[in-house]
């Protein structure tokens, strides 16, 4: 499927169903990669999200009121009525246009905040929308005389800003796999966070915003040698789509610091010292590119470990703050701009 398969690459002479299919379709795409209740019901059958037109935009222009959303035999025989709304006053009843409809479920989906620009600002109306897909002017959701059709000009439209839906933020959507050791002594640093390698376990936090610790902790005893109390290390960082289409784009940002102690008693002798431990992060602002399937693969068990003073428990390592993450639909969507 694609635009021109639904002649919105060229709708001003075409009848008005194909189009209104393409958009629908379009549309019911880019609301299941972030609606994990409708990405459910998308995902029941074969053929889902055309289906699934009839629970979200059915009744529309194109069809009669109370009828199921059918592709008719001929496509010029649809007839074309109004929605029917609540009675306004008895013997009234206001109607609106298959546009209009669209329009407000469109201005639904992106006021849940969904849906970003590149650097991750939130679209907050269909104007905003339209400006970053590069009209000074929204085109109205009206037709004249016509107003029973497809705006052609509304539709090519609402086809560029839908466009514009491919950026999803997302301040989880992310798991930790993580190898913990503890209890390891040498004669040096390095010995002794050796030593935790016989006891590792790695274990996976899946929760909704797992912590990002890559720490190990370690004193000098006065007997003469080293103890590593614990080492923790992130040895992948994973994407996790919670009930919905997985991304094959995103890049994770956060800003890695120095680690601090937790729970440590008021008085005691501690080094916190910022170190990658073998990781490709660096001190500051970090970005990790979703790449086969993983944003960081580093194992665990090379961590370098310089000495320090006796009597300090060292805390060497790194944390990250603000983690968040935009992922891209665009390669995974049907509807897409080329």
């Amino acid at each position: 499927m694609s635009w021109s398969d639904y002649h919105l690459d060229h709708p001003a002479l075409c009848t008005p169903l194909p189009p209104l299919r393409g958009l629908v379709s379009a549309f019911c795409e880019r609301k299941e990669a972030v609606d994990s209740d409708y990405h459910r019901s998308c995902t029941v059958s074969s053929g889902a999200r055309e289906k699934m037109v009839a629970a979200e935009l059915a009744n529309t222009a194109l069809c009669v009121p109370g009828e199921a959303f059918l592709v008719p035999e001929d496509e010029r025989s649809v007839k074309f009525l109004p929605i029917g709304k609540n009675a306004v006053s008895e013997g009234s009843v206001e109607s609106f246009t298959f546009m209009e409809h669209f329009d407000g479920e469109l201005t639904a989906l992106i006021s849940s905040g969904a849906y970003v620009d590149r650097t991750g600002a939130a679209y907050s109306s269909l104007e905003q929308l339209a400006s970053s897909a590069g009209y000074s002017a929204l085109v109205p959701a009206e037709g004249g005389v016509m107003e029973r059709c497809l705006n052609a000009r509304w539709a090519v439209q609402r086809r560029d800003m839908l466009n514009q839906l491919r950026y999803v933020l997302n301040e989880g959507g992310y798991a930790v796999e993580k190898a913990v050791g503890e209890n390891g002594s040498g004669s040096t640093p390095q010995e002794a966070y050796d030593d935790t390698e016989s006891g590792r376990s790695v274990t996976v936090d899946s929760s909704i915003v797992p912590d990002i610790r890559h720490i190990v902790d370690y004193y000098y005893h006065s007997g003469g040698y080293w103890h590593c109390f614990s080492a923790t290390e992130m040895t992948r960082i994973m994407p996790v789509f919670d009930g919905v289409p997985a991304a094959s784009a995103g890049v994770m940002t956060f800003s890695a610091v120095a680690p601090e102690a937790e729970g440590a008693p008021a008085g005691d002798s501690w080094t916190e010292t910022f170190d990658p431990l073998g990781t490709t992060v660096s001190s500051g602002v970090n970005s990790l590119t979703l790449s086969g399937g993983v944003f960081a693969s580093w194992g665990c068990g090379s961590a370098a470990i310089p000495a320090g003073s006796s009597g300090t428990e060292h805390l060497r390592g790194w944390e990250a703050r603000n983690v968040q993450i935009i992922y891209d639909y665009n390669t995974t969507f049907d509807f897409r701009e080329e």
